[in-house]
């Protein structure tokens, strides 16, 4: 066999070191992920009697190492790391099922080399961890080891709560976490969700450790809480079997209160397949969690067939969209997006995007006005403190519980379009910031002359000019109105139609939204230059002039 002939000849791979005491194997980075090279030591884990048995096994592709169930998870793992790292990556887990069905555990850890005969390859080291004691065989079932060992697993603390961040887009702070159970057991090693969830929702103990993870997760909040440490709302995962197999509000409402903690710091996720079940107590429990005062969350939205379906029929407060969408990032992919987020918005409904792995994918994310994202770009999951001091190393704050709907609001008024515009937010004692501006609206500040930074320096200094102070009166004029206001103004010989809007005060804070149209420069100015002569014209004679839109 070919790859006989690789193991044998050493010299073609440069910088190889023989005689590792762990796993180790080359193979192409690209497809169809050829297996070049493997010692003696990945032929143990696996069970394999020789290359040729072990080449046959994963039948020469490297990528079948993985148990099928972890596959998805490494692979998207190592990605990440390839881009952060600079072409290498570490301590990947995984778990394996060898020749002989014995499962085992594995950190694997690798970088990207050039080679002149095969192009780009792997080097890979795979270190088996957890390993069982001599003559320990390993539950072949692993569908009979989770379920008898599940009570076993909560009481010794084998069952972990991992925590991922999640980031409000227009401020780059953690506004929440992702509550994740992470079983890490002393016998079989790392179990992946993948592997005891869908056990467990077979026999209809899924409500158990459902149940574990929303009291570990209050817990470690009423505790941050006692030591006067920051805290952030938490999301909590429900099967749809649990509102079957429990009163899922009793419960939630039960723990909320033994730990004394605001319904808005609990948000409840369910997935799309839960709710296309469609059933009537489904209907009853959503609707009355909502009326108590706790956010829904619908996860997996779109990855169904029922997705407008499920949006019609119930009243869902925030959707999770899959960045699976994102994945080769074509136009009809973005499009597919931009027009998700915007359909939501016009619903009402909050927006998430989760899978964020590039700044490609954030950047876009923040143009379309995607409120919060949630990724392997902003952090892995991980036990609570290693989540925080992973926020606190990139040198991110943590959203205050005040500002949770003030930016939800402001969210909610970035779109996808082609108008300039603009979100200003205005401090209480004057100062301005810019919280949002499109790549619109600041071609047609730079055009006027001006920068961002400009236009906040001089809306902070209202006294400063005439156009400042008529665009706080106009400000004042939709507090009052509560509606959208327009008005023109000429700058430097251009004549500028501006419209804004204050979306919400609160905190002693104005949010503002603002469109501005150059019409001087607009197709639509250069067609009434006309109109443009006769305006200059009246300006320079009367003191007001007064546009009278029939």
């Amino acid at each position: 066999m070919e790859s006989e002939k690789y193991n044998a000849d050493l010299s073609r791979f440069h910088g190889m070191i023989e005689n590792l005491p762990c796993g180790f194997f080359i193979a192409q980075a690209q497809k169809p992920y050829r297996l070049l090279y493997a010692n003696d030591e990945m032929l143990r884990l696996f069970d394999c009697r020789d290359l040729r048995d072990f080449c046959r096994y994963i039948e020469q592709d490297v990528r079948n190492i993985v148990a099928v169930n972890d596959r998805e998870r490494v692979e998207r793992e190592i990605g990440h790391d390839l881009q952060a790292k600079s072409d290498r990556f570490e301590h990947v887990r995984s778990h394996l099922f060898t020749r002989e069905s014995r499962i085992r555990y594995a950190d694997i850890s690798g970088r990207l080399v050039g080679t002149e005969e095969f192009g780009p390859v792997f080097y890979c080291t795979l270190q088996e961890i957890d390993i069982p004691q001599p003559g320990q065989m390993v539950d072949r079932d692993i569908r009979d080891y989770v379920v008898g060992h599940l009570d076993e697993a909560i009481a010794n603390q084998w069952i972990q709560v991992y925590y991922q961040p999640v980031i409000r887009t227009l401020t780059g702070e953690l506004c929440g976490m992702e509550a994740l159970a992470r079983w890490v057991d002393p016998h079989v090693g790392f179990l992946s969700p993948a592997a005891f969830i869908p056990v467990l929702e077979q026999v209809r103990l899924i409500y158990r450790l459902d149940s574990f993870v929303l009291e570990e997760a209050c817990r470690i909040m009423r505790q941050r809480m006692d030591e006067g440490l920051p805290i952030t709302p938490v999301s909590v995962n429900l099967s749809r079997y649990d509102f079957d197999l429990m009163d899922v509000c009793q419960v939630l409402e039960q723990t909320r209160q033994k730990y004394s903690l605001p319904r808005d710091f609990l948000h409840v996720e369910i997935t799309e397949s839960a709710l296309a079940q469609d059933s009537a107590v489904m209907h009853q429990t959503i609707d009355r969690l909502r009326e108590e005062g706790y956010e829904v969350w619908l996860d997996d939205f779109g990855s169904g067939y029922s997705s407008l379906n499920i949006l019609k029929d119930y009243n869902i407060d925030l959707i999770k969209l899959d960045m699976g969408f994102l994945r080769t990032f074509t136009d009809a992919s973005r499009s597919i997006v931009t027009a998700v987020i915007t359909m939501a918005k016009e619903l009402g409904i909050k927006t998430l995007a989760e899978g964020v792995e590039t700044k490609e994918h954030a950047d876009f994310l923040a143009s379309i006005g995607c409120g919060r994202q949630q990724g392997y770009f902003y952090g892995k999951p991980q036990p609570i403190g290693g989540t925080l001091a992973h926020i606190e190393s990139e040198g991110r704050g943590i959203e205050p519980r005040k500002w949770c709907h003030y930016y939800d609001v402001a969210s909610m008024f970035i779109r996808q379009t082609d108008r300039a515009c603009a979100l200003f937010d205005r401090y209480g004692d004057g100062h301005v910031h810019c919280l949002y501006a499109n790549k619109t609206y600041g071609e047609q500040v730079h055009e006027l002359g001006y920068q961002l930074q400009d236009i906040e320096e001089d809306l902070g200094r209202p006294e400063t000019a005439e156009v400042v102070r008529t665009f706080w009166a106009y400000v004042d004029r939709s507090r009052k109105s509560g509606q959208m206001e327009t008005y023109f103004y000429i700058d430097g010989g251009d004549y500028v139609n501006t419209a804004l809007q204050v979306v919400c005060e609160m905190n002693q804070h104005l949010l503002i939204y603002v469109e501005i149209q150059n019409l001087s420069q607009s197709n639509a100015g250069r067609r009434q230059s006309k109109l443009d002569e006769n305006l200059r014209y009246l300006y320079t004679m009367f003191e007001d002039v007064y546009l009278v839109h029939i």
